[in-house]
Order: C-alpha cells, then structure tokens, then sequence
C-alpha cells in the first residue's frame, strides 16, 4: 500500500493515516505515537489549495518525563513555527498545539522547511523537512510524527539541539517520505547523552527536595 493517495477520500485517508502510523517512529527513542486524527489540516502555505499536491504533516507534542521511568505527557499549546530553509531562513506560519498536544499543517511540495517546536521555558527542538518529489510521483502525502520537548533546566548543556533532531524527505526507493535514518542514528547517540544527564539533574533536584530550576536563576 502507497502513502500517498491521489484524492484524499474519508476511508483513504484513514488507511494511510493507520498504515503511515505503524511505519512512524519517534525522533528520540522508540514508541508510536497516538492514532490521528482527521479534521481539516491548516493549507495556509499551498497556493492551489484544490490542488492534492502536499505533504500533510500529522504532529503530537509531549513534554518529555522527567525520568527514565516517568511517563510523557500532551503539551498544550506549543508553539509550531514552520520556515523556508531555503536561503535565508523566513518565517511562514506560526501555530499551536491543542489540549491533546496536536498539530495538523500541509506543506508545499518540491521546498524545504525548518519545523520549530518550543514553549516558554522549555528547550526548543528543530525537525528538517525536504519536500522535493520526483515530477511523477507529485501526489497527496501524510506523514505523522511526534517530538517532546522538556523544560530548560539550569546546568544542563542543549547545544546538540541546535541542529535538527531528524530529517525528513522522499525516499525513492520506499515511493514514500521517510526519515532519514542515518542521521537519525547518528543524532540519537547526542540526544541520548543529552537525556541521561538531563534525568540526572532532575534527580539531583528531587533528592534535595526542591523542584527544577527551570528559570536560569538559580531561585527556587
């Protein structure tokens, strides 16, 4: 079965979300996430908005657990900043998530995007999206993805988060998007140093009885 789907129809798309859901995995660590859902996604940026000629980007953001044995939990209005990486980088649209933490945008075809996720006083986190298509295969793509973010922690060194913790784009051989694995693979092994020492001063402030300094103050 293809992911993509020349007329987007009710039971079509319900097929490709639940089939592209079972391929998803997590930009940091394994999981699915949550089934999607089907209301209208924001076509903003498509200039021919009847044209079935995008990639719909399905979202779930979480704020990460606070230790390696805790749980994520939906995050409420996160901010999704989406910008053309192509040159200098501009703005294009800004959006939120909902109370389940999720977020439904289309993406222009045949460009490249700089997906932002961030809230305030929270770590923010990039994803890299290149939409470019063979001419043939121009069509109707959805692509669920999930990506938690945890509250900026005083100490705690989120230099890796300055590039990108996935890339995603058309896999040729799959006639589908798709991450790219090997980055993937390269950046979990950063983002997994990143975590422990993350749950590390997390537990250094549970054991003295105090809550994370989340301000950079250094106040409690």
């Amino acid at each position: 079965m293809s992911l993509k789907s020349l007329e987007l129809t009710p039971h079509t798309m319900i097929l490709a979300g639940v089939f592209l859901l079972l391929l998803s995995f997590t930009t940091i660590r394994p999981g699915n996430p949550s089934v999607p859902y089907f209301k209208e996604a924001n076509d903003s940026l498509l200039n021919d908005k009847k044209k079935k000629e995008y990639l719909e980007m399905r979202g779930i953001v979480k704020q990460s657990k606070v230790s390696e044995k805790g749980n994520d939990e939906l995050l409420d209005s996160a901010v999704i900043r989406i910008y053309s990486d192509q040159g200098p980088r501009v703005l294009l649209l800004e959006l939120y998530t909902n109370k389940k933490g999720k977020c439904d945008f289309r993406l222009p075809l045949n460009q490249r995007f700089i997906i932002e996720f961030s809230k305030e006083g929270y770590v923010t986190k990039y994803i890299e999206v290149n939409s470019k298509i063979p001419k043939d295969k121009e069509a109707a793509y959805i692509f669920p993805f999930y990506v938690d973010i945890f509250e900026d922690i005083k100490g705690l060194d989120v230099s890796v988060l300055k590039k990108p913790i996935a890339k995603i784009t058309y896999a040729t051989n799959k006639s589908q998007f798709d991450y790219d694995y090997a980055y993937t693979n390269k950046i979990n092994n950063d983002l997994k140093k990143l975590y422990k020492n993350y749950y590390f001063l997390q537990q250094i402030e549970i054991d003295s009885g105090q809550s994370p300094d989340t301000t950079g103050t250094g106040k409690k």
